[in-house]
């Protein structure tokens, strides 16, 4: 059997095995919003991030040690869900099995962004899982520090529970916001967390500069989704009919600003080969 027809047995084959997991990976993102924008963070940094991968044939379509690495990953994952009964090793094997399929289709110049991807996708199927756990504490902290930043500006805030079933009521000025589910800031703090992981690890950067990024990327997106409801809160009384589209337009222009801010934040950041080198001086011109 001819190497292409191998891999194309290989992909069918664990495609198959991992459909189940990725028909209700995608179901569920379609379902919650939070989860799609999520998506697209991971897709178009990914787009970002190939851009400047090294010249050559853009597709290899061949299986590399790494490749084959991710592969048997992905593999080895599945059958320990099977052995033990533990969901969670699928959703780890899709993160090897998407950065296989990254480094089996352009091969292994982008191994660094296909580990970067492969994390963040794991990160990602991990998501829907949190989600029913993170919403009503997410709601709770983001209307409290919303709350606290009109308390500063001089706006009497109250902030409490209300009807049956509960909803949480953001009032000042006489007038009540609800915090619902669409506000608890899932969206805005995964996409961060996903794009730092995706950026990071696709660097060389020291281990401290990882760490720093990782743990500032959920508070970003924390403060972003509170400031949010601030310009939402502070706004409402003078957009009168068109409430709805300033939500949309004030929500949409944080979520984009953070996460451009998180990419720049790494983009700043210097890698390790860099410093060595301007240590160092240029003593080899080839290396």
């Amino acid at each position: 059997m001819s190497e292409r027809r191998m891999a194309m047995v290989a992909w069918a084959a664990i495609l198959l095995l991992f459909w189940r997991s990725l028909s209700w990976l995608a179901t569920t993102a379609l379902v919650r919003e939070q989860l799609a924008h999520a998506a697209i963070v991971l897709v178009f940094g990914l787009v970002f991030l190939l851009r400047d991968r090294p010249g050559g044939n853009p597709f290899v379509l061949r299986f590399g040690s790494r490749a084959m690495i991710f592969y048997a990953g992905a593999c080895v994952c599945a059958g320990l869900a099977a052995l033990l009964r533990q969901p969670v090793f699928m959703l780890l094997g899709l993160g090897f099995l998407s950065g296989a399929i990254l480094l089996f289709v352009f091969g292994e110049s982008v191994f660094r962004p296909a580990l970067g991807f492969g994390l963040a996708f794991a990160g990602f199927t991990a998501l829907p899982v949190f989600f029913p756990f993170a919403d009503w504490p997410l709601r709770i902290v983001a209307g409290r520090t919303a709350g606290l930043f009109l308390a500063v500006l001089g706006r009497p805030v109250e902030l409490g529970f209300a009807g049956e079933p509960p909803r949480l009521l953001l009032v000042t000025g006489g007038r009540p916001f609800e915090v619902a589910s669409e506000c608890n800031g899932f969206g805005v703090i995964g996409g961060c967390v996903l794009l730092a992981l995706l950026l990071v690890f696709s660097r060389r950067l020291r281990v401290v500069d990882k760490l720093a990024v990782l743990a500032l990327a959920p508070l970003l997106g924390l403060l972003s989704n509170a400031l949010r409801i601030l310009l939402i809160v502070l706004l409402a009384p003078s957009v009168g009919d068109h409430y709805a589209l300033m939500h949309e337009a004030v929500g949409i222009a944080l979520f984009f600003g953070t996460l451009g801010f998180v990419w720049w934040l790494v983009a700043g950041l210097p890698e390790r080969r860099a410093r060595a080198h301007g240590r160092t001086g240029p003593k080899n011109p080839a290396s």
